[in-house]
């Protein structure tokens, strides 16, 4: 394990990195004159081209930083994992400048390699740091493959398609790759307060869980991600806090028939991080209401 300040350090060497490629990138869109319309067509075009690739690098800025503050500290082999990232990061303002001037079928065919090299990268980075903070690896590679596993193999069939497309179709197959990190935007944030929610129920509690069929397992996983974005949106509102876990008392009963007094012994605690990330509070969800039981 690497220290909390050098863990800190290789955080501000990866966004900086990534800003660069940022910058990179803008300063390749043609400054050409738009005298009589000339240009007007090629530079549009190339904000397009743009587009895309800021898209896709600003997501896994994204993703990693939401992966990165749920740990103080990693393990050192993650340090090469990152290296390894941020070197394929690096060749997407090339991509992006030789795809500036034509997009073809070449060009747009290693845009999807160099994508599908991305997303397996970053999922060994994420897979192992999710790892570390479980003391039952086996377990936890189940419950991060029946979280994650979907959503990686859905991106991946639909850069594989992407690809196949560029064969007829480049310029139409590049906007598509726009797709992906803006789908992979909204699912990240859902999946990590799922897996936050998984990963805190206790030891029956996980157990039950991936005896769920994966039907259930998708269920209880939405009704998880919401409980938390309810109660962390509460900011400590005890009569807030409460509703929450009322309503997701309810709709587990409902749904898949777990009792409230089953939920009881699986949840007995939710880790809060503040908004600035720099503090932690331990806020416990509130007692069932047991006379409903009765």
């Amino acid at each position: 394990m690497i220290s909390k300040d050098l863990k800190n350090r290789l955080d501000t060497f990866i966004d900086a990195i990534i800003a660069i490629i940022i910058t990179i990138m803008v300063l390749e869109l043609p400054a050409k004159s738009w005298q009589n319309h000339v240009h007007i067509t090629d530079f549009f075009l190339a904000v397009g081209v743009y587009a895309v690739s800021f898209c896709f690098v600003a997501n896994v800025w994204y993703q990693q930083a939401t992966l990165f503050s749920t740990v103080k500290r990693i393990p050192r082999r993650i340090v090469i994992w990152e290296f390894i990232l941020v070197f394929l990061l690096s060749l997407v303002p090339a991509l992006t400048r030789l795809m500036s001037g034509d997009v073809e079928i070449l060009s747009v065919e290693i845009y999807g390699a160099l994508y599908l090299l991305v997303i397996t990268v970053f999922r060994i980075i994420s897979r192992t740091i999710v790892h570390q903070q479980a003391r039952n690896k086996a377990e936890m590679q189940r419950i991060y493959t029946s979280i994650y596993g979907t959503h990686n193999l859905e991106n991946v069939l639909m850069i594989a398609a992407i690809m196949v497309l560029a064969i007829f179709f480049p310029k139409a197959a590049y906007v598509l790759y726009i797709a992906i990190p803006i789908r992979s935007f909204f699912t990240i944030d859902s999946d990590a307060r799922e897996l936050t929610g998984i990963q805190q129920m206790g030891t029956t509690g996980r157990h039950d869980y991936l005896r769920m069929n994966r039907e259930q397992q998708m269920k209880f996983r939405r009704l998880v991600g919401e409980f938390i974005r309810e109660s962390r949106g509460a900011h400590g509102d005890t009569a807030a806090t409460k509703a929450a876990w009322e309503k997701f008392s309810t709709a587990a009963q409902q749904e898949l028939k777990i009792d409230p007094a089953t939920l009881n012994q699986w949840f007995t605690a939710f880790q809060q991080v503040k908004k600035n990330g720099k503090a932690e509070t331990t806020a416990k969800r509130p007692t069932p209401d047991r006379s409903r039981q009765s």
